[in-house]
């Protein structure tokens, strides 16, 4: 566990390579916003791509789903 002094260095030296001085590091720091759910996105695949290379999707190689 860090002592008050090694978090105020910590923070220092991010700021350094973020190129900031520590209060702006500061300030930036809470403006950040965390998401709290995540966003899960459906996927549709198109197979218009198999038809301009002469296949079909039963060509196609496919893993089995346990």
């Amino acid at each position: 566990m860090m002592n008050k002094k090694e978090f105020i260095d910590s923070q220092k030296e991010c700021a350094d390579m973020l190129g900031m001085s520590l209060k702006e590091y500061q300030k930036n720091i809470e403006k950040i916003k965390v998401p709290t759910k995540t966003k899960q996105t459906k996927r549709n695949f198109d197979n218009s791509i198999l038809e301009k290379l002469g296949l079909k999707s039963s060509d196609l190689k496919s893993r089995k789903v346990v």
